[in-house]
């Protein structure tokens, strides 16, 4: 998989470029001057747009996942996580799971290689740097209320990956006026991938086309209904939506379709039904859990117009203009930094290899044999305990770079022993001594 450190610097570094940037973006227009200042300076097409205090942009990168992978692998071994973090924030309360199987130890800080010559970037790569730019400059420049910024980079290979850089443009400001570091910056910086939603959408309609006439009702049901979907509501609509095709599948299969995401998980996709009757659509409804998507709804369009609730999203020949942008929250992004970091202070432990029973073979002495290597000691295998310390400094520290009080407490729970911790909000502030106290596990 990708290497999330390495890749990260990529988006980073554009951060201090733009800081030389002196040009004002008015609100009220800022995506549309983003979208004119990727064309005009780089010749990059791009979307963009505002959800909330999120600056988002979606910019098409062919080849990006191939560079990305060659750039991570020319910097070294992937490192294994040795444990999972995951933290949400609802009601005022942080909850933090933690999952941990086998051996795992704290992370052995290494010394920094200074003596690695820059390289020409890969042009996928190059691109992704321009359009970083591109953005920062325009989030430091303007008078519009942005908070968060978020580059989704999209590659249109056969993968169908986005690769999805976010932050808070209070750090990139930071960064400007040398208040923190570059390496402090990525690890306040998110990055993920996915794998595209209208792929998911598209890949789950067409399946389903294949298997229509191939497989039983009650696998074609289990296989395609949501769970929050009883398998009485989709029979009809499947039945239904089987007699409009007239077993032309196949034909309906080589129309051009029209995708689009409504919100976090979900996402439309329209299908004419011109090889049929020359008129009307179906319109699927897909629910995308973890990549894998299932029908939420199948309706039938006899004239071809969308339903009254989606007719403000526009004709679906326009829907590609578009994309979905989730804004970021404070709570969210901050319970995503703490979980990240926490993650990155443990890796996996090798198993111990265990000594052959077998006697060794005795050889004549050499008088200038070479001594033998001196065997590398094991790290010191690390504790739920040990995770719980750093969760509860790393917490300190993070509520306190952002000035967040709006909690009352956060917890953080072993997900396969059941231990666990409970951190109240008034007592964050110890935590953050050169001798802070021990977080104890609650009774």
């Amino acid at each position: 998989m990708l290497r999330r450190k390495s890749l990260a610097a990529l988006a980073a570094v554009s951060v201090f470029a733009s800081s030389c940037g002196s040009s004002s973006y008015p609100k009220g227009q800022v995506a549309e001057s983003l979208v004119k200042l990727c064309q005009a300076e780089y010749g990059i097409k791009i979307k963009a747009q505002m959800a909330k205090t999120t600056l988002g942009v979606m910019a098409p990168i062919p080849g990006l996942v191939d560079a990305m992978r060659k750039s991570a692998g020319s910097s070294g071994g992937v490192q294994l996580p040795g444990i999972l973090v995951e933290g949400r924030y609802a009601d005022k309360v942080f909850d933090f799971r933690l999952f941990a199987r086998g051996e795992f130890s704290r992370v052995q800080k290494k010394p920094q290689d200074d003596n690695t010559k820059p390289k020409e970037p890969d042009p996928a790569l190059r691109k992704l740097q321009q359009v970083s730019t591109a953005l920062h400059r325009v989030c430091l420049s303007t008078d519009a209320p942005v908070e968060f910024y978020q580059l989704i980079a999209r590659d249109p290979g056969p993968e169908k990956l986005d690769i999805i850089f976010s932050g808070h443009i209070q750090d990139s400001k930071r960064l400007q006026f040398w208040a923190i570091g570059m390496e402090e910056l990525q690890a306040r910086s998110q990055f993920s991938v996915r794998l595209q939603p209208e792929a998911v959408g598209e890949q789950t309609v067409a399946s389903f086309l294949r298997d229509l006439r191939r497989l039983p009702l009650p696998k074609l049901l289990s296989t395609y209904t949501a769970p929050s979907r009883r398998f009485g509501e989709i029979l009809p609509k499947m039945l239904s939506a089987g007699t409009a095709m007239r077993g032309q599948e196949q034909a309906i299969a080589e129309e051009i379709w029209f995708t689009r995401q409504i919100d976090r998980e979900t996402i439309l996709v329209y299908v004419p039904l011109k090889k049929v009757n020359g008129r009307g659509a179906l319109l699927f409804t897909v629910l995308n859990h973890e990549n894998s998507g299932s029908f939420l709804d199948i309706v039938i369009l006899e004239d071809g117009a969308l339903p009254n609730e989606y007719q403000h999203l526009g004709p679906p020949e326009r829907w590609e203009d578009f994309f979905y942008l989730e804004p970021l929250s404070l709570p969210d992004f901050l319970a995503d930094q703490i979980a990240k970091r926490v993650m990155a202070e443990f890796e996996a432990m090798e198993p111990e290899p265990k000594e052959l029973s077998k006697e060794p073979v005795k050889k004549p002495a050499q008088k200038s044999a070479p001594k033998p290597a001196p065997k590398k000691k094991r790290a010191e295998a690390a504790t739920p305990a040990d995770v719980a310390r750093v969760f509860s400094e790393t917490a300190a520290y993070v509520m306190y770079t952002y000035e967040f009080r709006d909690f009352q407490e956060l917890s953080l729970v072993d997900a396969l022993r059941g231990t666990r911790w409970v951190l109240p909000a008034v007592d964050l502030p110890l935590f953050r001594r050169r001798n802070p106290p021990e977080l104890k596990p609650v009774p």
